[in-house]
């Protein structure tokens, strides 16, 4: 019995050490892909369990992450007024199950640990830039003197995503608001409330909103196609964006930040970092009424 116990665990190292070494070598060609949380279920009832996936890709498809510590910051359930860490046993996979017990908003949120890409060509980066509506990037490393390729790029995951348990009421336990993250999408409507066709969004750095920021919206319906609408957030870092069928949605942003505006070309040498950009997604599951 005992053997058995300990090839299990020596199986499941395997495995989990398998997933890191996968990622590991995949982050240097991850390149503008969409990070979400994805909930098999957003409105549940109250004693239902429901369980959620770490995913990255492009156009709601894409791969799966394990539940694995190393690769995040924070990964937190807020509801009722209290924050509690997702504690599920490394390497699980959908990465968070749970059950609720109390009725109301759940805003599940996932900082990832910051990570690296390095971009050997300047026709990716304009692909990348032209892709998130970031047009000003580049006339930004044009006049820091910066290499054209070759040059790296830090990039950290800021993902949100809300669950209604039980029906939706009026009230601040069934709202979403910010929760602490460094750059943050925030409902500022329900998305559950009955009759409801159009959503604000809030995009909010460190607090203060974000002007002038694309905001994307991708909607996967019930027969599987996939749209994506663009908006950008005006001075207050608002967006209205369409809600009006059911299906899957994820709002996304991208914000490009200088990690050393008077870093030049002899500073860098493919090295040092010179870009960071930080990736906020908020999303939600409408069923048919």
């Amino acid at each position: 019995m005992h053997c058995l116990a300990r090839s299990a665990i020596k199986f499941r190292l395997l495995h989990v050490f398998s997933i890191v070494g996968i990622i590991a070598a995949s982050t240097e060609g991850t390149l503008a892909h969409e990070f979400w949380i994805e909930p098999d279920a957003s409105q549940i009832a109250v004693g239902e369990e429901f369980t959620a996936t770490l995913n990255v890709g492009q156009d709601l498809s894409g791969s799966t992450y394990s539940y694995l510590p190393p690769r995040f910051e924070r990964f937190t359930v807020t509801a009722g007024g209290s924050t509690k860490p997702v504690e599920s046993r490394v390497g699980d996979n959908p990465a968070l199950q749970m059950r609720i017990e109390d009725p109301g908003l759940q805003i599940i949120a996932y900082q990832s640990k910051v990570e690296g890409l390095t971009y050997a060509s300047s026709e990716k980066f304009q692909q990348f830039l032209d892709y998130e509506g970031l047009d000003w990037v580049l006339d930004a490393h044009k006049e820091r003197s910066l290499p054209a390729e070759n040059f790296r790029e830090n990039y950290t995951r800021f993902a949100k995503s809300l669950v209604q348990v039980g029906p939706y009421k009026t009230d601040d336990f069934n709202q979403d608001h910010a929760v602490g993250l460094p750059i943050e999408l925030v409902a500022m409507n329900s998305p559950f409330e009955p009759g409801r066709e159009r959503l604000e969004v809030q995009l909010l750095r460190s607090g203060l909103p974000l002007e002038n920021i694309q905001i994307a919206t991708f909607q996967r319906k019930t027969d599987g196609s996939v749209s994506r609408r663009l908006t950008r957030s005006d001075a207050n870092g608002t967006a209205d964006i369409l809600i009006d069928s059911s299906g899957f949605f994820l709002v996304s942003a991208v914000q490009m930040e200088a990690i050393d505006p008077e870093q030049s070309a002899e500073a860098v040498n493919g090295r040092i970092p010179v870009w960071k950009s930080l990736w906020a997604s908020l999303s939600f599951r409408l069923q048919a009424d």
